[in-house]
């Protein structure tokens, strides 16, 4: 399979982003962009909250745009681009280049086709979802050259109306193919079967969410008075998985109880491969002193003083231990025997102007005895406000 098949499944990819000159050919038009004059006032007016990166082909070598580059770095890299006379880019660039574009799926399809192309041998699949149906990409790598191609036997799907499709049964299935059809009925799973004398290949489509599942993205938490099982029924939380059972690659809500999640769920893949969700049994939630790093461009004030983190902008999901604020104990006088005992330091001073407090005070005229003077322990285990115990859900997929 040669590579132009991969950028294909690109094409209009990045372009209502990027604003590109659109030729057809991703990579040529990426090389362009990265050469022009717009690029650099996009970058330098902070237009993207990723970097760039553009590999030479020949070399493997990658150059490499980071944020907050300085204009002597901007235009070394653009005068790199233009000395190559193509580019490529890697997996890693578009798993991270996919959260900021329209065309997600697209991005991911590239990704999956690469894996294929580099990796795989024999019958795979590529899927594009977009507002004019859903396209299933079939390729085929033949493990020799001299591997026959295979021959479709039959294919089926289900909950899905067949726009147009590239193959026939009976017929010759070429190096690469398509079908493309539209949902039945959007909250159902689709099935697409295709049995070829060289084995079978197929995809499950998980229903598009409806209801109360619909309008909460992944990294989403939910506070809950439900139960994690009632949680899980109301929301009908393992309907995609095929065992109906709670699957990080199936289902769409966790307990945030720190439980490792696969790679392949929308929450590991939004968050660059996080493996586990926060864990956040036991604990309250606050927010952080700045949501968005760029909160000053838009005339958004710091937050104040008196409701601040003293630590600062802390890392997403990192704890902050138990603590007692900094403040002052005061001694007060105390009668013993009908005498008053009159400290002679106070507060969190131990070395008063009348001398130093060893904790006992002498009580002048009765009998040379002494008066102790004790700070008394109170309160419970830890520092907490009224609370009530809930429980917390977070979006995975």
């Amino acid at each position: 399979m040669e590579p132009n098949q991969c950028t294909k499944l690109l094409e209009g990819g990045i372009y209502t982003t990027l604003n590109v000159v659109k030729t057809g050919d991703f990579l040529y038009d990426l090389k362009k962009y990265y050469e022009s004059e717009k690029f650099k006032d996009d970058f330098k007016t902070q237009k993207f909250s990723f970097g760039f990166e553009a590999i030479d082909p020949t070399s493997l070598v990658k150059n490499v745009l980071n944020l907050g580059a300085s204009d002597d770095e901007i235009h070394n890299f653009q005068e790199k681009i233009k000395s190559l006379d193509t580019i490529m880019v890697s997996q890693s660039f578009f798993d991270s280049f996919s959260l900021h574009t329209p065309n997600k799926d697209i991005i991911e399809g590239y990704v999956k086709c690469l894996e294929v192309q580099n990796n795989k041998k024999g019958l795979s699949t590529v899927v594009q979802e977009g507002d004019e149906g859903i396209t299933i990409y079939i390729f085929y790598n033949k493990i020799s050259s001299t591997d026959p191609s295979p021959i479709v036997e039959d294919y089926k799907i289900t909950n899905g109306i067949e726009i147009s499709k590239s193959f026939n049964k009976g017929g010759i299935l070429d190096d690469d193919n398509s079908i493309t059809f539209k949902r039945n009925d959007p909250s159902k799973d689709i099935f697409f079967f295709l049995d070829t004398d060289k084995g079978p290949v197929n995809c499950l489509l998980n229903g598009l969410p409806s209801g109360f599942n619909k309008d909460f993205p992944v990294g989403t938490i939910l506070c809950s008075y439900l139960s994690w099982e009632e949680f899980q029924e109301v929301t009908k939380n393992n309907l995609a998985n095929p065992d109906k059972n709670w699957n990080s690659k199936y289902s769409k809500w966790a307990p945030c109880d720190g439980r490792k999640v696969d790679t392949t769920c929308g929450l590991a893949r939004a968050t660059q491969n996080l493996t586990n969700v926060p864990d956040l049994r036991g604990i309250f939630l606050r927010g952080n002193n700045a949501f968005d790093s760029n909160e000053l461009g838009y005339g958004i004030p710091t937050v104040s003083e008196n409701q601040k983190d003293p630590e600062g902008n802390r890392l997403r999901g990192s704890i902050q231990g138990d603590e007692i604020k900094e403040h002052d104990h005061q001694i007060v006088q105390q009668s013993f025997g009908g005498v008053t005992s009159t400290p002679r330091a106070v507060s969190a001073n131990t070395s008063g102007a009348d001398g130093d407090l060893d904790g006992s005070q002498v009580v002048s005229g009765y009998d040379k005895s002494t008066v102790p003077l004790v700070i008394a322990a109170a309160g419970g285990k830890e520092t907490r406000p009224k609370n009530m115990a809930v429980n917390y859900y977070i979006r995975i997929n």
